[in-house]
């Protein structure tokens, strides 16, 4: 019984032995903890093992994964594909490629590496999990009709999916987005359209303005003209009545001087009256004045008669 008992002790220590010095049980202990680092570190040395196999790459790709080392990953997932082609989990390596490429932004390779995924394993368990992928990327493209199609597809084919309400989400996520663009789109068209009016109303007011200084200036120069019109109207017609004034001046003096001359000549103003004879008290002296001054003035008559038939003739 005591040798039976050191066998077992003996085979326990060797089994705890040699457990601690496998670096994939290692990492896979540290994989179950989430402990991301020990369990890529872990692996990472399993590879390193001759003959390894794939089993020691697959985890240490889930782990880079788990760590969000996306770019060791994709790496690593080239090398599982290159070194194992025919191995049983080529599949999910691919389906995680093509979450990998999804997570890096490179939405393009991802949709066609998913496709690739859902075209070569129909019935795999993951093609719903593969089509939300593809839907996901579609939805951070901006193509968000293609992306609704995708996650009705889900929920229509497989309602019992794991992704089914995160494909509810998203698809009322689209339809407010597509209300959203829309009314974007009717706000953009509205302030747009209140840019033209703008600028059509001041490019209005500004030709307005422009007319209305012209027409300022047009109606200034044109009061301006007329005025000077009128002015020089004005001077013309008092220049031609002042020319007529001067000659019938000159005329009446003429006149005067002829008939000063032809009363020297008729003696007239000897034969004056004086003021005294035509206020005296005499009746007689009075009425030799007035007929003194009757006959002067049928003189003057006579001698201006005669001036004006001379002129006529």
């Amino acid at each position: 019984m005591k040798k039976t008992g050191v066998v077992l002790l003996l085979l326990l220590l060797a089994g705890i032995f040699l457990y601690a010095q496998d670096p994939l049980m290692e990492g896979l202990d540290a994989y179950a903890k989430s402990d991301w680092s020990t369990a890529t570190l872990s692996f990472r040395r399993a590879v390193s093992v001759p003959g390894a196999g794939s089993e020691p790459w697959y985890w240490l790709i889930l782990s880079e994964l788990g760590a969000r080392d996306y770019s060791a990953a994709l790496s690593d997932i080239a090398s599982f594909n290159k070194a194992f082609p025919k191995d049983p989990r080529i599949p999910d390596v691919t389906y995680q490629e093509g979450r990998v490429l999804f997570l890096m932004g490179h939405h393009d390779s991802s949709i066609q590496t998913l496709y690739k995924f859902v075209s070569l394993w129909p019935s795999h368990e993951l093609v719903p999990s593969a089509y939300y992928w593809i839907g996901e990327n579609l939805y951070m493209v901006g193509r968000f009709e293609e992306a609704r199609s995708i996650f009705s597809l889900i929920l229509s084919t497989w309602p019992q999916a794991v992704k089914r309400e995160a494909s509810w989400y998203r698809i009322a996520q689209i339809k407010q987005n597509i209300k959203e663009e829309e009314l974007l789109k009717l706000l953009k068209m509205s302030h747009e359209e209140s840019l033209r009016v703008i600028e059509d109303y001041q490019r209005r007011e500004k030709t307005y303005e422009q007319a209305i200084i012209a027409y300022q200036k047009r109606i200034s120069d044109m009061i301006k003209d007329t005025r000077m019109g009128e002015l020089e109207q004005q001077i013309g017609d008092e220049k031609t009545r002042n020319s007529e004034l001067i000659d019938r001046i000159s005329e009446l003096e003429l006149r005067n001087a002829e008939l000063s001359a032809a009363m020297v000549e008729s003696g007239i103003e000897n034969k004056q009256p004086t003021n005294q004879d035509i206020t005296s008290n005499d009746p007689n002296k009075r009425r030799v004045a007035l007929e003194a001054l009757r006959n002067k003035a049928r003189s003057v008559q006579n001698m201006y008669d005669q001036i004006l038939e001379g002129e006529e003739k």
